[in-house]
C-alpha cells in the first residue's frame, strides 16, 4: 500500500528544490537577489561598511578610520608633534602612510596566526620590551598619561608588545641576512663621517610633571623647581634634592643622573641647555613632559673611530639595513600576491579632513 503522506513530501521537496534551482542558478529570482545583496562585495554591504567608517577590507576583514587615526597620533606622539594645526594635505599623508602600515602589519600578522606555534614568545621577553618602553618616559606618571592618550590599559600594551614580538620573530626567520668582513670594512670607509663618537654630556636633572596639568599646578611645578635652585645656590646637594622632590622615580634615587647622552637621545626642546653649556651650568627648561632643573657635569668633544672601535656597531647597521630592505621586499611581495583582496576606499580616507 502506498504511503500517500511520503508520497505528497517527496513531491513537496521535489517542488522547493526545482524552485531553488530554478531562482538560484537559472533565472535569478527573489532568493539569489536577496543573497548577492549580502554578500560582501555587494554595493550595499560595501556602501553599509564605509558608513561605518570601514577605510579598508582585506579578505573582507575591516580596517576602520577610527584605527587609522589612531596609528597616526602613535606615530606623531612618538617624535613628539600633535596632529592639531598640521595642514589638510599633511594630514591626508598621514593617513595614508599609516594606513599602509597597517595593512601591512595585518598581512603579516594573517601570516603568523598559521605560525604560531613556531614563533613563541617568552613573559621574559614581553618584560623585557614593556620595560624599554616605560624608559622613554621621565616618571611612571608620564607614562600612565601617555598610555591615556593613546587610550590603551596596560593589558592592552603587553598585548601590542607581544604581537609586535611575534610578527618581528616571524620575519627574522623569513629573512635571511649574512654580512661579511670585507664588506663591513668598505662600508665602514665610506661612512666614516657618520660613525665617530658625537658629542656628549653627562648631565643630572631633578623633574617635575606637568602632564595633566594647567594653571596653577602648572605653575606649582615650575616654583619647586626655581625654589631647588636658590637652594642649590646655598650649598644644597643636588642628590638630596632629587631624592626629595623628583617625580622621576628612575632617577632620583641616584642623584637625578641622566648619564652621558647625544642629541639624538635628548628631546628637542632640552638640546640646547645641555649642549651649548659649560660643565657646572644650570638651568631650569620646559619639556612637553614637564620642568626640568638641569645640571651639566661633563662634556665630551666629538670624535672619529677607527674600524676596530666600529667594527661591531658596523655589523650591526649593515644587519639593520639588509633586513630593513628585505622586510620591505617581503612585503612588496606580499602586497603583490594579496592584492585581489585588497580593498582601500579613497573617500572614506579623505573623510573629516
Amino acid at each position: 500500500m502506498v504511503d500517500k503522506g511520503a508520497l505528497a513530501r517527496a513531491v513537496l521537496y521535489s517542488v522547493v528544490i526545482l524552485y531553488l534551482v530554478v531562482d538560484l542558478f537559472v533565472v535569478g529570482g527573489p532568493l539569489r537577489r536577496s543573497f548577492a545583496r549580502k554578500a560582501p562585495n555587494s554595493p550595499e554591504v560595501i556602501e553599509a561598511a564605509k558608513d561605518a567608517g570601514v577605510v579598508a577590507r582585506i579578505h573582507y576583514q575591516p580596517i576602520l578610520l577610527a584605527q587609522v587615526d589612531r596609528r597616526v597620533e602613535e606615530n606623531l606622539w612618538r617624535v613628539g608633534r600633535v596632529l592639531e594645526g598640521l595642514p589638510r594635505e599633511e594630514r591626508l599623508l598621514l593617513r595614508r602612510a599609516a594606513l599602509n602600515e597597517l595593512i601591512d602589519l595585518h598581512l603579516v600578522r594573517l601570516k603568523t596566526r598559521f605560525s604560531q606555534s613556531e614563533v613563541p614568545v617568552s613573559e621574559e621577553e614581553i618584560k623585557s620590551e614593556v620595560a624599554l618602553f616605560t624608559r622613554r618616559f621621565s616618571s611612571e606618571g608620564s607614562y600612565l598619561a601617555a598610555l591615556r592618550e593613546l587610550g590603551w590599559s596596560e593589558k592592552e600594551l603587553r598585548y601590542r608588545v607581544a604581537a609586535r614580538i611575534q610578527q618581528e620573530k616571524y620575519l627574522e626567520n623569513m629573512i635571511e641576512v649574512e654580512v661579511g668582513e670585507d664588506e663591513a670594512r668598505l662600508w665602514f670607509e665610506e661612512n666614516i663621517d657618520q660613525l665617530g663618537f658625537p658629542e656628549r654630556v653627562r648631565a643630572r636633572h631633578i623633574f617635575r610633571s606637568t602632564v595633566g596639568l594647567d594653571g596653577e599646578k602648572a605653575a606649582a611645578a615650575e616654583k619647586t623647581l626655581r625654589d631647588a635652585m636658590v637652594e642649590l645656590e646655598w650649598g644644597a646637594e643636588f642628590a638630596d634634592l632629587a631624592l626629595r622632590i623628583s617625580e622621576d622615580e628612575r632617577t632620583r634615587g641616584n642623584g637625578g643622573e641622566l648619564g652621558w647622552l647625544h642629541r639624538g637621545r635628548v628631546p628637542e626642546g632640552l638640546q640646547d641647555a645641555l649642549f651649548s653649556v659649560a660643565p657646572g651650568t644650570r638651568a631650569l627648561v620646559r619639556s612637553r613632559m614637564g620642568w626640568h632643573l638641569l645640571e651639566v657635569l661633563e662634556k665630551k668633544a666629538a670624535r672619529n673611530r677607527d674600524f676596530a672601535e666600529a667594527r661591531e656597531e658596523v655589523l650591526a647597521a649593515l644587519e639593520a639595513v639588509k633586513r630593513r630592505d628585505g622586510l620591505r621586499e617581503y612585503r612588496k611581495g606580499l602586497r603583490e600576491r594579496e592584492q585581489n583582496h585588497i580593498e582601500v576606499f579613497l573617500d572614506v580616507l579623505e573623510r573629516g579632513l
